[in-house]
This record gives C-alpha cells, sequence and structure tokens, in this order.
C-alpha cells in the first residue's frame, strides 16, 4: 500500500506520519509537495492521497488551479482522498471559519467533494479567535451506535445541501442534534473521506507533546484529561473503510 501525506512545508505532520507508520508500516507512507503533485505524483501507484491538518489557506495557496485538478482527477480515476481537519474543510464547497467574528474566513474551495459547507470551529469546543485553530480537546463521536473518544483542533461540523451524494460515517455525541464529524463518498470511480477531529492522535502522542520546558507553546495539550482513552482504533477503521 503506497501512501502520500501532503506538506506545504508549514504544518508538522509528523504525528500523522507515525499513526500511519504504526498501522500500515514507514515503507509505504511518503511526503508529497505541491511541486511534486504537478510532477505527476498522484499516479495509479498511490492508493491513498493524505491531506492533513494545519490552516488550509496555506495548502490552497499552493494547491489551486492546477494541483487541485490533479487531485480531482487522481479521485475520478479511483484513487482515495482522506482529509483531516484543514484537508476536511477543503474537501467541502465552501469553508466559514469564525463567521461574524474578527477572524472570518469564507473560502469557496476547489475540490469540492462533499456537496455542503465546513463550518467551524466548533464554539463549545474553542472559539474562533485567530485564523489557525483551537486549543486541544477530547471530543467524544458517535460511530454507528458507539461512543469513541477523538482529538478536536479547530475541525468543522459539516453542513450538507443535498440530501445524498455522500455518508455520515461518525456524528457530534455530545452536540445537539449530533451534526456530522466524519463523512465520506464516491467520486468518479475513486473515493473520499472527511474527518473534523484528528483520529491520527493517539495516547503516545499526547505524552510526546508533554513538555516542561520554558515558554512551553504546547502546554494546551499537557492540560487534556483522559489521554488513556485515545488510540488508533477509528483511524484504522476509517482507512479500511475507504480503501478496502
Amino acid at each position: 500500500m503506497n501512501i502520500l501525506i501532503y506538506t506545504d512545508n508549514v504544518s508538522a505532520n509528523h504525528i500523522l506520519y507515525y499513526a500511519l507508520g504504526k498501522l500500515r508500516g514507514k515503507n509505504s507512507v511518503y511526503f508529497v509537495n505541491a511541486n511534486e503533485i504537478l510532477g505527476g505524483a498522484l499516479s495509479e501507484k498511490i492508493d491513498l492521497f493524505v491531506m492533513p491538518g494545519g490552516a488550509s489557506r496555506y495548502k490552497s495557496a499552493k494547491l489551486n488551479g492546477e494541483a487541485n485538478q490533479l487531485i480531482k482527477q487522481y479521485v475520478a480515476n479511483g484513487g482515495r482522498y482522506l482529509g483531516i481537519c484543514a484537508g476536511g474543510y477543503m474537501g467541502c464547497e465552501t469553508t466559514y471559519w469564525a463567521k461574524g467574528e474578527p477572524f472570518e474566513i469564507v473560502a469557496h474551495n476547489e475540490l469540492r467533494f462533499f456537496p455542503g459547507d465546513a463550518v467551524g470551529p466548533i464554539e463549545a469546543y474553542g472559539r474562533g479567535d485567530n485564523f489557525n485553530g483551537t486549543n486541544a480537546h477530547i471530543v467524544t463521536l458517535d460511530v454507528e451506535g458507539t461512543r469513541v473518544p477523538s482529538l478536536y483542533l479547530g475541525g468543522c461540523i459539516f453542513q450538507p445541501k443535498a440530501i445524498s451524494g455522500y455518508n455520515v460515517l461518525a456524528t457530534f455525541s455530545d452536540l445537539p442534534g449530533q451534526p456530522a464529524a466524519i463523512v465520506s463518498g464516491q467520486y468518479g470511480k475513486g473515493r473520499w473521506l472527511l474527518s473534523s477531529t484528528h483520529p491520527e492522535y493517539d495516547q503516545e502522542a499526547l505524552e510526546l507533546l508533554n513538555f516542561n520546558v520554558v515558554g512551553n507553546d504546547y502546554q494546551h495539550y499537557a492540560d487534556i484529561d483522559n489521554i488513556a482513552s485515545l488510540d488508533l482504533r477509528l483511524f484504522d477503521r476509517l482507512i479500511k473503510d475507504l480503501v478496502e
């Protein structure tokens, strides 16, 4: 299995790399940048293309235009797209970040796999008081009747504009109306899956983000309770749903 993780040289995606390595072996996981995508990296030999978290505006700045068209072509020809947090926002028709607030961002996305909007951050979990994200929180998802913990870092609610063209795989169990947290669907011969939360984070990942140093920029990770509840079973399940 060959897996490509998009990198824009801004977002740190090493946790995603290690998680995929645990589940599928490090020898099958590689990074790819916008220049390489333009050069034809998304071939039929690639089983899974992952658009990770971070700030989606940086990714879009490099990918808008020809690179995004190549991503869509890859999926249409039978490829698999996994969008996590920022990658999930990018897979929707429109992004609404901090709507009506000083840090508001409205972006009309090019990938547009999901027939609807990505609206975030979720106020119950964090305010949109910057352009990048929120502090980390463990939230609870409902996955086919099972309550599953997952890490939230400024993800969205997926708001559909249609009644078909997608499947809801998980909802936010603690929010009114249980809005969609993970959605999937088909595009041409391929498939896509978008996740608001970060299923690639497990207990080890959060333990390694616990630092005792001056000026610790990652203190909010250390303040999270119940990190022992996090594992990679949901992530593994999502990958299987997408590619197998």
